[in-house]
């Protein structure tokens, strides 16, 4: 999937998310427990959807307009070509769940064998459970810098 599709794809994930009234308040709560471990759950099994190599299970854990945008080849392809720590990884950890029921947050740290990156993973609540919506490399605050 070329740059140009693949932001295109987030920017309408993004749009989606909003005109849906996202976090109204401004805020994501931390998750209930049972909420937290739902949401890490779907996380995990993609990740280990992944490592085991079968990508159809991890597209299954996509969210509906990710799947209705990209294709399976295409999936693979975007994940495989630019989010390799995400592709090869060996172990992951979590940051604190937020959701305001129909959208959660959580900060993904994975190491993969030659590195290891964060992502932000937003999911989207659907009929079938949590799915992620979008993944993109987490670029710390300023402040979080200082």
């Amino acid at each position: 999937m070329n740059r140009r599709k693949r932001l295109t794809l987030i920017a309408a994930v993004w749009l989606a998310l909003a005109g849906t009234g996202v976090a109204a308040d401004g805020e994501f709560r931390a998750s209930k427990p049972e909420v937290r471990k739902e949401v890490l759950a779907v996380v995990e099994g993609q990740l280990a959807a992944f490592r085991a190599g079968e990508v159809r299970k991890a597209y299954g854990l996509a969210a509906l307009a990710l799947r209705t945008q990209t294709s399976l080849r295409a999936f693979e392809s975007m994940v495989r070509n630019n989010y390799a720590e995400i592709w090869n990884s060996l172990r992951v950890e979590h940051g604190l769940v937020r959701d305001d029921g129909s959208h959660a947050t959580v900060l993904v740290h994975v190491f993969a064998k030659e590195a290891d990156a964060a992502f932000d993973y937003v999911l989207i609540k659907e009929r079938a459970g949590w799915r992620i919506g979008s993944v993109s490399r987490h670029e710390p605050r300023l402040k979080d810098n200082l």
